[in-house]
C-alpha cells in the first residue's frame, strides 16, 4: 500500500511515518509539506490513500482535494482539520471520503487506514475496488454527515448541539421527525420537537439517515437512470423497520439500532450504479423487469459487481465498521446454514419481504415494478 501524507509540519509528518512503519513495514509512506509537492508526487506515483491537512502553506486544502480527485480518482481522500468549517466542507462535498479533527493520535490514524479493504486480496474485493475506482469520481461523504461525525467526536457535544446542526437542513430535519414518529409510534404523544426526535433515534440511526439523505440529494443531477429516489427511501425505511423487528424477535436486542441503520443503507449501491453515464443501467433494470432474472445477476454480467458489493465498499470507504458493511455485502446471499453474522440473514429476509418479484407501488424502480434483487 502506498500512502501520501501532506502537512506543513515536517516533525508531524515524520512522527506519523514512524508510527506507520512500526506497525506496517510493507506500507510505503510518501511525504509532502506543500500542496505543490503533493501534486508532483501524485503526477509521478500512483497512491492508494492521500491524508492531507487542510491548512497548507501554499494552497487551500480543498483545492488539493479537488486535484487529488482529478489526478487519481481511485485514491481514498482523508482530510485532517483543526475544526470543521461548514463553508469548507461544502467546497469539498463530493470529493472527500473521511474527515478527522486534530489533534490526532497516530494510532487512531493507523486504525482508520487498517479498516479500509485496500489490502484485501479477495478477487471480488479487487473487482469492486477496480470498478469504483474507474467511476472517475468516487461518491463521497455529504458535508452535513461530515459535520455530524466531527461534532460527535467532541466530548462536550450533546443532543441539543446535534439538533442545532440538523436544523440547518430542513429536508433532513423533517425526515428525522417523521422517522422518530414512525419508529416510536407507541409513544404517549407525537414527537414534535427536533431535540427529542434526535434523542429518541439515537446516534447510529441518525448518522445513517443523514448519510442516506445527503447522498441521494447529491445525485439529483444527473438523475439516476430508472431509479425513483423517493421510492428508494421508502423501500429502505420499510426494510430498516423490518430488520429491526426481526432481530428483536430473535432476542438480539443489542443489534436493534445497528439493524435499523444497516437497513436504511443496504441498497445505497443502487444509487451509484444508476448514475452510470453510459446508459447501461437503465437497460439492466428493463431486462430485470421483463426476464425476472435477479438484478444482482444482471449487474454482475454487465459490471462484474453488484450493488450490494458496491454499497458495502463505499460504506467501508466512509468509515463504517465491518459489522455494518458485512450484512450490506451479504444481503443477497447470506451464508447458508445460519453461519456467519446473524444480521445478514435478517436483512436478507426483510429485503425479500419488501422487495419481492410482485409489482408494488412503493418499489424504488420507476413505474412501480419491483425487481427481484435477491
Amino acid at each position: 500500500m502506498r500512502i501520501l501524507l501532506v502537512d506543513g509540519n515536517a516533525d508531524l509528518l515524520q512522527e506519523i511515518r514512524r508510527a506507520f512503519w512500526k506497525r506496517h513495514r510493507s506500507w510505503e509512506v510518501l511525504l509532502a509539506q506543500t500542496g505543490a509537492e503533493a501534486v508532483q508526487a501524485l503526477a509521478r506515483d500512483p497512491v492508494d490513500i492521500v491524508i492531507s491537512d487542510m491548512a497548507l502553506p501554499d494552497m487551500e486544502g480543498a483545492d488539493l482535494i479537488h486535484q487529488v480527485r482529478d489526478l487519481q480518482p481511485g485514491a481514498v481522500r482523508i482530510a485532517l482539520a483543526d475544526h470543521p468549517l461548514a463553508e469548507w466542507l461544502e467546497r469539498v462535498e463530493g470529493d472527500l471520503h473521511r474527515l478527522f479533527i486534530k489533534p490526532l493520535d497516530p494510532e487512531f490514524l493507523i486504525g482508520a487506514v487498517e479498516s479500509l479493504d485496500i489490502e484485501d486480496d479477495e478477487a471480488s474485493v479487487r473487482a469492486v475496488r477496480a470498478f469504483v475506482g474507474g467511476l472517475g469520481r468516487i461518491p463521497s461523504l455529504p458535508s452535513l454527515y461530515s459535520e455530524l461525525v466531527a461534532l460527535l467526536q467532541r466530548e462536550d457535544a450533546g443532543m441539543n448541539d446535534v439538533a442545532r446542526l440538523i436544523r440547518r437542513d430542513l429536508g433532513v430535519a423533517s425526515q428525522v421527525l417523521k422517522l422518530a414518529n414512525s419508529v416510536h409510534c407507541a409513544s404517549d404523544r407525537p414527537v414534535a420537537e427536533l431535540g427529542r426526535a434526535v434523542a429518541m433515534l439515537g446516534v447510529d440511526s441518525l448518522r445513517s439517515l443523514v448519510l442516506f439523505r445527503g447522498l441521494i440529494s447529491g445525485v439529483d443531477s444527473p438523475r439516476p437512470q430508472g431509479l425513483d429516489l423517493e421510492k428508494l427511501w421508502f423501500h429502505s425505511f420499510e426494510v430498516a423497520t423490518g430488520v429491526r423487528k426481526l432481530v428483536v424477535l430473535e432476542g438480539e436486542t443489542q443489534l436493534a439500532d445497528l439493524a435499523f441503520s444497516v437497513g436504511l443503507l443496504h441498497d445505497i449501491g443502487l444509487v451509484v450504479l444508476a448514475t452510470d453515464p453510459s446508459g447501461r443501467y437503465r437497460a439492466i433494470l428493463e431486462q430485470a423487469q421483463t426476464s425476472r432474472t435477479p438484478l444482482a445477476v444482471l449487474e454482475h454480467d454487465t459490471y462484474g459487481v453488484d450493488h450490494a458489493q458496491v454499497g458495502a465498499h463505499l460504506l467501508n470507504l466512509w468509515g463504517l465498521p465491518p459489522a455494518f458493511c458485512r450484512p450490506v455485502r451479504e444481503h443477497h446471499a447470506p451464508p447458508p446454514g445460519g453461519e456467519g453474522f446473524p444480521l445478514s440473514a435478517a436483512l436478507h429476509l426483510a429485503d425479500a419481504r419488501h422487495g419481492g418479484a410482485r409489482p408494488r407501488a412503493s418499489s424504488p424502480m420507476e413505474g412501480g415494478v419491483c425487481i427481484r434483487m435477491c
